[in-house]
């Protein structure tokens, strides 16, 4: 086989819930699917009178946003963190650990908490993180 494919299964995303400057991870639980770090940098045209073709240099990055697919349970204290930090506005700091123990920390806002009910299923949403700032990547041994 010739496929350095990674699985999944086994990937974590924390946030942290310290209040004290010591960071305190809480694992998210009942997560089903996170996909993200979809953002670009924006393209600055650079061309001027002189120029043969189009010119441009990138700006700032923007990382974008973090979503994570959830079974919501709003007892469980990671869900009723994101929740908290979504009505305060309060910008958190994240972790998440790949399989392989690649681990990508950044700090994000809590965007959106939906919350869908449906018959025959569970409590489910798709909530947004959306990034500030630089991550940082820390790839796994």
């Amino acid at each position: 086989m010739s496929s350095t494919a990674v699985s999944a299964q086994g990937t974590k995303i924390e946030l942290d819930t310290g209040v004290s400057g010591t960071p305190t991870f809480t694992p998210v639980v009942n997560v089903t699917d996170i996909s993200g770090f979809d953002g670009k940098a924006a393209e600055i045209d650079v061309t001027d009178l002189l120029s043969a073709a189009k010119e441009r240099v990138l700006g700032l990055q923007d990382w974008g946003s973090v979503t994570l697919t959830t079974n919501i349970n709003l007892k469980e204290p990671s869900h009723s963190a994101l929740l908290a930090a979504k009505k305060a506005s309060t910008e958190r700091s994240f972790k998440m650990t790949l399989s392989d123990g690649t681990v990508i920390a950044f700090s994000a806002f809590v965007a959106s908490f939906p919350i869908a009910a449906k018959v025959d299923g569970v409590y489910s949403g798709a909530i947004s993180l959306t990034i500030t700032g630089d991550i940082e990547i820390t790839v796994g041994t």
